[in-house]
């Protein structure tokens, strides 16, 4: 299904741009397949996923031109997804520790929920207070 939402919000961004084409009638921005496939962290568990790249074909990019896809649902260099990125501060905001976070997210994610550690988990939590 995320993969599915991912496909879906790359169409719709490049039918975005479908008007848009270039000196020799092609289209300006279209689908480039995919990039490697990933580990990330949900909910469920880990999945492997691939992301859908997006090529603009202009020749000539200027920074005022250039037009480049950014998934929101899953960005370019994201380990796990949104679902587990609002689920993190509700459990410290219930007052789990960064050390028992270890224990917690096992618990809902399995044993395999890497870059999850206290020290990470830290860095988190002074980016939310802050």
């Amino acid at each position: 299904m995320l993969a599915e939402m991912q496909k879906a919000e790359a169409d719709a961004f490049v039918a975005t741009f479908a008007d848009e084409r270039l000196e020799d009638g092609r289209q300006r921005v279209v689908r480039h397949g995919f990039g490697p496939e990933r580990p990330i962290q949900t909910g469920i568990g880990p999945l492997d996923v691939q992301r859908p790249k997006v090529r603009n074909r202009a020749a000539t990019n200027t920074p005022t031109t250039k037009i480049r896809f950014t998934s929101h649902i899953l960005p370019k260099w994201s380990r796990h997804s949104v679902s587990l990125d609002a689920l993190l501060p509700v459990l410290y905001l219930k007052g789990i520790s960064t050390g028992d976070f270890q224990k917690a997210l096992s618990a809902i994610l399995g044993v395999d929920a890497p870059n999850l550690s206290p020290s990470v988990l830290s860095r988190l939590t002074a980016g939310w207070q802050a």
